[in-house]
């Protein structure tokens, strides 16, 4: 297109210096061509833009994320005159289009149409627009292009994909469960008393405590206890979708992930976020997954949902202080972190805290606890490597 506006200003100058030096009708006549060209050839490409159309379609607006969508576009010319240059620019930042070249060319003569059928793929969980976000159309002479947006885009709604694991590599489940505790410990009873010295901190019944203003403990039965909680973080530190997108996927995939999995080994999970308010929700069943699954497909992620505001609210959860283990799912390490973290080591907690962020500052360094296992997880990580 370079050549071609050189190559058109060079003739243009010499005609208006034909009519300067030399002139007669040849040379005017050399003039006022070389002068209408481009108002014609940019008149050309503003009656495209307003005659040409796409037809794009997907089947649904819910998918799942990077599940394949069946999409097909359309590029029709109406017109009795031919299109020289169309090409298609596709959204590329959260979804992919299978097969098909972004910026790829399309010549259209009268009364043709051209279709794709193809496949588009949506990476994160979220509703965001894919499919053509814009066309560059171009003149027969390649000396003006237009680039405008699709008025039309598709809008879709993904949700989180779900992964089966048989076995999770970043834990020992069993050393995890059996961690520092006796053989035969109990589920203690609703019954409560003065807290004595020396009584286990994880006999603490916190809302005896905090109605009565004292330390209150419970007495013991004899049931086994199992219970392991997953806390997840719906705080929103990024603004652009680009940063923010990949992180609240992933942390909900890995949420899935651990409540799937323990499903599947029988174990119980109670399941906390925060959304007006902390929200719990008991996972033991497929049935109580799906429903698990439902929820977090609608939860949302803000900048006031702090974890400062999510630890607060799980101090007086006994079912988490009171459990073998703990898994926390952040989107960054902080002082409120920490001081949970210690809280349900003090209690006798395991606790795994999995970090999910797109920079290393993020991470804590230097840090150790008795009980407690930080991994670090990247958003563009293969879960099944990491996980």
């Amino acid at each position: 297109m370079i050549r071609n506006r050189i190559l058109f200003i060079s003739l243009w100058i010499l005609s208006l210096v034909g009519i300067s030096f030399y002139g007669g009708p040849i040379t005017y006549g050399f003039f006022i061509m070389m002068t209408m060209i481009p108002v014609l050839s940019f008149g050309y490409l503003l009656a495209v833009r307003m005659r040409f159309s796409i037809y794009q379609r997907l089947e649904g607006k819910t998918f799942v994320s990077n599940n394949a969508i069946p999409y097909y576009f359309t590029l029709q010319n109406e017109d009795r005159f031919a299109f020289a240059s169309v090409r298609v620019f596709f959204y590329a930042d959260f979804s992919t289009v299978l097969d098909l070249r972004d910026g790829e060319e399309y010549e259209l003569l009268p009364g043709d149409e051209i279709t794709r059928d193809t496949t588009l793929i949506c990476r994160y969980r979220g509703t965001y627009k894919v499919g053509i976000k814009s066309v560059m159309l171009t003149d027969f002479l390649r000396l003006f292009r237009i680039r405008y947006n699709n008025p039309e885009p598709l809008e879709v709604t993904i949700n989180p994909q779900v992964y089966h694991f048989t076995e999770l590599k970043s834990f020992n489940l069993s050393r995890i469960l059996s961690r520092e505790y006796p053989a035969g410990r109990t589920v203690l009873d609703p019954t409560v008393r003065d807290y004595a010295p020396g009584d286990d901190r994880r006999r603490i019944h916190w809302k005896a405590t905090a109605r009565t203003g004292k330390l209150m403990s419970r007495l013991e039965t004899g049931e086994e206890q199992q219970n392991i909680s997953i806390i997840l973080s719906t705080c929103r530190y990024n603004r652009k979708p680009a940063d923010y997108l990949p992180v609240e996927n992933r942390m909900l995939e890995i949420a899935l992930a651990l409540s799937r999995f323990f499903v599947s080994e029988s174990i119980p999970v109670r399941a906390y976020h925060r959304e007006e308010a902390l929200a719990e929700t008991s996972v033991g069943s497929n049935a109580s997954f799906a429903e698990y699954y439902e929820i977090l497909s609608k939860t949302f992620f803000f900048p006031n949902q702090t974890d400062s505001r999510l630890f607060e609210s799980l101090r007086g959860a006994e079912a988490v202080l009171t459990g073998r283990a703990a898994f926390l799912i952040l989107g960054k390490w902080n002082a409120s972190a920490e001081d949970f973290v210690r809280l349900l080591n003090a209690n006798g907690v395991s606790v795994v805290v999995y970090i999910v962020s797109l920079t290393a500052s993020d991470f804590p360094e230097g840090l150790s606890f008795p009980r407690t296992e930080l991994i670090p997880i990247a958003p563009d990580a293969k879960l099944e490597e990491v996980l």
